[in-house]
């Protein structure tokens, strides 16, 4: 997972230039069609400017080249060369040689303009030409003597310069650019702004995100927005919440029922019903010998404290070895090896879970003598064989549990072991005669049943059987409940 992602791959920085690039390409288009137009409404005013003086002219030398007045003619062409943008003036008579011009050289030369052959635009009274490079138009108006019929006389020709309009263009073109560039910058200034704006909640989500991937589910976003940006951090919110109450559930399910079961819980809670199914479990009870009269002497809340210490032990040992508490009944312990969840060797997981759970009561007593604690013992009973596994109540509360007759003789197995025995079945002993250590005990006879039960009594593991509970016990990477992650089996058996 990307913990940083980097300013040019940011939304931010997508947004900016999204933004500038939107913004640049409408200025710039703006700054050319501004261009354009001023550039065609400075050259129609140049045209204009240069066909008024070129008029004035005209209707002023009539006479004068009428009758060969060439000085007044000088002068009149003098007069329009000092006019702004005007390149030269030229008067021609109507056989096109030169009468007067700005280059006085070209007095009686035969008028010919190199700029273009013919002309560009035909106005009203005039005749406009432009040269290749488009920098020069020659405005051509005729002189023309006035009567019933207009004689023409001649011409007269002005040049007129771009170079001014050219230079105004450019002014502006700086002008214009300096402030679509101060325009970008800002915008793109606001644009990282607003960005940051929708980006913000954004950053807010990833981190939440985070944490919740971490298992922080205490996470909550508080954004008042109308959005769909509000929408998203509200749904945050909503599945951190449900998160928070799923973990609380997980939790409280696991003060009451294994972790196994607590998940099998969850993990199917939509398929919950009444009923069970048929399955090869095995079956541990535990329980404490003597206990009615030990509590006789003992304060209610000294008994509670005193259960609580060593049903505590009971469960991380039970634990361990992949077992479910199913229930607590007084002073005795139900614990199931094989329901709800098959993990394998479950006859030999709930053999080496009873060895380890009498070698921790004693630990318990030890450490209880040095608080002036009772001193507790306890008889426990194993059986395997089927039984019916599921949940048993009404559709208002329910409660997992194992029913068939392999549950009485567990039951009847633990109620004759004597303090500090343990108890298996036959059915049991056929499981892990080959990793174990007993001694045959006189079979019993089980209410309802014809014939007796085999019964041994469990002294140990054997080479084999103690190499085997050392890969049955749980491995795991946290400690639990304040239990260390794996504990040596033979540590576990023999206390």
């Amino acid at each position: 997972m990307v913990d940083k992602i980097g300013f040019f791959s940011s939304l931010r920085f997508k947004f900016t230039l999204l933004m500038a690039m939107v913004i640049g390409f409408f200025i710039l288009g703006g700054l050319f069609l501004t261009e354009q137009n001023m550039r065609r409404s400075l050259l129609r005013e140049n045209i204009e400017k240069g066909v008024g003086v070129a008029r004035a002219v005209a209707f002023n030398v009539e006479d004068p080249l009428l009758t060969g007045d060439d000085l007044y003619l000088f002068s009149a062409v003098k007069t329009a060369g000092r006019s702004q943008g005007v390149t030269y003036a030229v008067i021609v008579d109507d056989k096109d040689r030169v009468k007067a011009a700005s280059d006085i050289g070209q007095v009686g030369m035969h008028w010919l303009w190199s700029g273009a052959a013919a002309p560009e635009e035909i106005g009203d009274g005039y005749l406009l030409r432009r040269n290749a490079e488009g920098s020069l138009l020659d405005v051509e108006v005729p002189i023309l003597l006035v009567g019933d019929k207009p004689l023409q006389l001649g011409s007269i020709h002005l040049g007129l310069s771009q170079t001014h309009v050219n230079q105004a263009i450019a002014q502006m073109r700086g002008q214009l650019g300096l402030f679509s560039l101060l325009g970008i910058l800002l915008s793109s200034a606001a644009a990282y702004l607003l960005a940051s704006f929708f980006v913000r909640p954004v950053d807010a989500l990833v981190q939440g995100v985070k944490a919740i991937g971490e298992g922080q589910f205490g996470q909550q976003i508080l954004l008042q927005r109308k959005d769909e940006l509000g929408v998203l951090t509200s749904a945050f919110n909503d599945m951190a919440a449900s998160l928070r109450e799923k973990e609380f559930i997980e939790k409280t399910f696991e003060r009451y029922v294994s972790k196994p079961l607590a998940r099998e819980i969850l993990s199917h809670r939509h398929q919950l019903k009444l009923g069970g199914e048929e399955k090869v479990v095995t079956i541990l009870f535990s329980d404490i010998r003597g206990f009615t009269g030990l509590a006789e002497g003992l304060s209610p809340s000294a008994v509670v404290e005193l259960l609580n210490g060593y049903f505590s032990e009971m469960v991380k040992v039970i634990g361990r070895f992949e077992g479910m508490v199913d229930k607590f009944m007084g002073d005795a312990v139900l614990a199931l090896f094989g329901a709800p969840i098959t993990v394998g060797n479950e006859a030999m997981r709930a053999v080496c879970c009873a060895l380890a759970m009498q070698a921790a009561l004693q630990k318990f007593n030890q450490a209880g003598q040095k608080k002036g604690q009772q001193t507790l013992l306890a008889g426990i009973g194993i059986n395997t064989g089927p039984v019916i596994a599921g949940n048993v109540g009404s559709a208002m509360r329910m409660e997992y549990t194992v029913i068939g007759d392999s549950v009485n003789v567990a039951a009847r197995l633990q109620s004759i072991a004597r303090a500090g025995e343990i108890l298996i079945s036959e059915q049991t002993y056929a499981c892990v005669r080959d990793f174990v250590l007993v001694a045959a005990c006189e079979p019993i006879q089980l209410k309802g049943k014809t014939t007796s039960c085999k019964v041994y009594r469990l002294e140990g593991l054997s080479g084999a059987g103690i190499e085997l509970a050392d890969r049955l016990v749980r491995e795991e990477t946290d400690v639990i409940d304040g239990v260390p992650p794996k504990v040596s089996a033979q540590n576990s058996l023999r206390g």
